[in-house]
């Protein structure tokens, strides 16, 4: 590959050496051709082409995101600016179009380190600012204080212990599921030796009820007074903590489990960071099983930034950075939600157009009514155009099972993460 030389944008006359692209060549060609001529709108054309055969070139991005600034479409040239700040940061393509939008957007907040080896950082000026004490989402459109979280699984807070436990467990489990009416994730657990039924929740940690506990036979005698819970709509719920033995599966772990006395709400025990934490885990979704392994090794070159998005740590829970009608948005991978939920501030920042319908939803705390709304999403090299999602409560944005439906995909705590098998 020979190197070109490249107009950075309209505001310097920087000069870049960003290698041609491998693929596609003749679009790319017929690109650069009009490019050359003046002729951005063709161009243009010719590199949205390229790009639906191969997204791995940040050189396509660069020059489609050239195209749009010449042509002063401003938020287009943004939106392929970010893409190529955010998924090939450590390329030359990146690092000029980081200088971009510095001044297209002053308020932008480049990435921090390589995509592919580093967490990325909070969301940017055009998506929602995340909070790790302003919960985190469940099952529909619950949130569970982290702070509160952490105060129950204070030894997941200690590399130390935690790395002790994780000897004594076995390298891999696994556990199936099936698909409940909607979209929820129902597994079989026994607790403390009963069988009690479940809903895998990666927004939750363990959060049982009570009385169905006592109905399975458990003796909750030794229980203690718990941090309490809070959903979406804002209404607190007073729990009780218990240590108990999970068998999930193949894995068998001890958790400190919170529970609220008397069944509300959804009704759904719920089981999640708490039973996956120290391991990698793999959601095959068609096939209905969830693979847990501990850490492996990974090269370099095996990862691609269109199927290997990196993770961001919100408290205990995984969130990523993602798309949104060109904007970039955080939300965490919650498989206990149903639906894609977007907080009421997080909609307002991304401008979120609800269309009028309403959908009634319950959980911890109580019920709320949310507004629906579509949207484009992309994440990495999955789009899905024309979305429904919710809006409404005031917990983080989740990433629900409608998003995630028909995808076989990891979490990949080691490499820092998330991964779509395609």
């Amino acid at each position: 590959m020979k190197p070109i030389a490249i107009l950075a944008s309209l505001f310097a006359l920087a000069v870049y050496s960003i290698p041609s692209a491998k693929a596609a060549d003749s679009l790319y060609e017929a690109g650069l051709k009009a490019y050359k001529a003046g002729d951005y709108a063709r161009a243009s054309d010719s590199f949205e082409l390229a790009l639906k055969t191969n997204q791995k070139d940040p050189t396509l991005w660069y020059y489609d995101a050239l195209c749009f600034h010449q042509l002063k479409n401003w938020p287009k040239a943004a939106s392929r600016y970010k893409t190529i700040a955010n998924y090939f940061p450590q390329t030359a393509a990146g690092k000029a179009a980081i200088d971009a939008l510095k001044k297209l957007d002053p308020s932008f907040v480049p990435p921090s380190g390589s995509a592919t080896t580093a967490v990325a950082g909070a969301a940017g000026a055009s998506g929602p600012a995340a909070s790790s004490t302003s919960g985190s989402v469940g099952l529909t459109g619950r949130s569970e204080t982290d702070s509160a979280a952490a105060k129950i699984n204070a030894k997941s807070i200690s590399d130390a212990e935690l790395d002790k436990e994780m000897a004594t467990l076995p390298d891999s489990a696994y556990f199936y599921f099936k698909k409940g009416p909607s979209g929820h994730m129902e597994v079989d657990l026994m607790v403390n030796g009963h069988p009690v039924k479940a809903l895998f929740d990666t927004g939750a940690s363990a959060f049982f009820y009570a009385d169905q506990l006592k109905e399975a036979g458990l003796d909750l005698n030794r229980a203690k007074t718990g941090p309490a819970a809070s959903g979406w709509a804002g209404v607190k719920v007073d729990t009780t903590v218990i240590p108990a033995t999970i068998t999930l599966g193949t894995l068998t772990r001890k958790l400190d489990i919170r529970m609220q006395e008397t069944t509300s709400g959804m009704s759904k025990n719920l089981i999640g960071q708490d039973i996956v934490r120290g391991y990698q885990y793999e959601i095959d979704d068609k096939g209905g099983r969830v693979d847990l392994k501990k850490a492996t090794a990974l090269k370099a070159s095996d990862i691609n930034p269109l199927y290997d998005i990196p993770l961001i740590k919100l408290g205990p829970k995984d969130a990523i950075k993602f798309s949104v009608n060109n904007n970039f948005a955080t939300a965490i991978i919650d498989t206990g939600a149903a639906s894609t939920i977007f907080s009421n501030a997080a909609a307002a920042q991304l401008r979120i157009e609800p269309t009028g319908e309403t959908v009634r939803m319950v959980g911890v705390g109580g019920a709320l009514t949310m507004q629906k709304a579509y949207v484009n999403i992309r994440i990495g090299g999955m789009l899905r155009e024309n979305f429904p999602v919710l809006i409404g409560g005031s917990g983080l944005c989740a990433l629900g099972q409608d998003l995630m439906d028909g995808w076989r995909y990891k979490v990949d705590r080691e490499h820092n993460l998330l991964r779509f098998y395609h």
